[in-house]
Parts: structure tokens; sequence; C-alpha cells
């Protein structure tokens, strides 16, 4: 039942007087209630001294608050990467759909945009060299930027920072001058080669040092979808 304001203002309130009478009458309260201990400041009169119990309690507290985030921190984390197995599984799913070069490539190019906010994204194959419609999905090998995509083949190692103007109009075409920021992954599968392009307007969004656990996947993904669907065509 919810109590008027009038009701309210006469039910009594709780003194220290009575907090004490009640410890005195429950000398156990803190054995069943160890968590306040961490909270709570108990003085220990020792004149101008620190007193090396409540020393030791100050430290066990901030020990504690440092594990606490490192938790949250943890947390996050494997949260973080929940969400992104996800998402690629979601990817997996769409390419495994599509029965067509041209639908595997709107797909994933949908759904790095809506999925993990990409701005823009490019494949350009290296080999095989195809007659294909689809503007720009093959590299000229007297390309200038050639020699640049076979080292990170190479590498086996998606790489990430910031475009040269050059490298972001090979990449990305007309879009290119608006790529802040950038990963290149490869895709290498069964006499594949090429590279997944993924464009930010961000500078700070794909930065060298950044973890490509996720990137690789997508890559092995991605090669060995575009393989099978190559394989269709005549």
């Amino acid at each position: 039942m919810k109590l008027s304001k009038a009701q309210r203002q006469e039910q009594p309130s709780v003194t220290a007087a009575d907090v004490e009478a009640y410890l005195r009458s429950h000398p156990d309260f803190f054995h069943q209630h160890l968590e306040l201990l961490e909270t709570l400041r108990v003085p220990h009169p020792s004149g101008e001294a620190v007193s090396l119990v409540s020393r030791q309690l100050d430290v066990l507290r901030d020990k504690n608050r440092r594990l606490q985030m490192q938790l949250n921190d943890i947390l996050q984390i494997a949260r973080d990467n929940d969400s992104l197995a996800r998402r690629i599984h979601q990817l997996t799913l769409s390419l495994l759909d599509a029965t067509s070069l041209d639908d595997a490539l709107g797909g994933l190019r949908w759904l790095l945009h809506e999925c993990f906010q990409a701005d823009f994204v490019a494949v350009r194959l290296l080999e095989p060299v195809i007659d294909s419609p689809i503007a720009d999905l093959c590299i000229p090998p007297d390309c200038a930027e050639v020699d640049h995509l076979r080292h990170v083949l190479e590498s086996g190692k998606p790489e990430c920072g910031q475009p040269t103007p050059f490298q972001a109009e090979v990449l990305f075409g007309s879009e290119g001058p608006d790529v802040m920021s950038f990963a290149l992954v490869p895709l290498q599968h069964a006499g594949l080669k090429g590279v997944l392009a993924i464009g930010s307007r961000n500078a700070s969004r794909f930065e060298a040092g950044m973890g490509h656990l996720f990137l690789n996947q997508m890559g092995d993904i991605v090669a060995a979808r575009l393989v099978a669907l190559l394989k269709g065509l005549p």
C-alpha cells in the first residue's frame, strides 16, 4: 500500500542510536554481511599515526576496485567478440545464399555497410583475370599498385591504416578521396588472389596494430565463396 505524504512524515526515522542498539543486539551482523566491510570505513584511533589495519583495508578496497574494472573490461571484450562472431555467421550465410558473383559482391557490400559500419567496400582480383561486367573487379597486371597488393598477399595478414591517395583511387575509385582509413584483407584460395578493401571516413577506424582475427576469418570465407562462384562462370 502506498503511503500518503502525511503518513510518510509520521514514520519514525532511523537514528544513529537505533543503529547502535541494533548492532549491539546482533553482534554477528557483519559476519553475515561481509560485503559491507568493503565499503565501510571503520576508524582505528591511533593518534596522528596511520592505523595499519586502516591502511590495509584501503589497499584491499583499491585492489578490489581495480579487479572489478578488469573484470568489466573482460566481460565487455567477450560481449564484443560474441557480437562479431554473430555478424561473421550472418556474413557466411549471406554469401552461401548468393547464386552469382554479382549477388555475392552485392550482399557483401550491404552486410559490411549494415553490420560492420563500413563506409566503403571493394573487392579487387589479381588472379584469375576474368571478363566481368562488374566495374574494376580485376586489377590490370601493369597497375603500379599490384606489387604492393602482392606483398600483402605474401604476408597473409591484413593491412590497416591510412591509404595513399593513389591506393584509395585504385581500390575505391571515385570514392577514394573520402577514404580516411582502410583495412586491406588478403583473399587467397584455390588459385584466387585478390583483396577485400574496407574503407572508412573515420581516420582512426582502422589503425596499424589492431587485431586481425576476424578480418582473417572474413577473408577466408569471402575467398572460398568467390572461388566456388567463379567455377560456375562460362
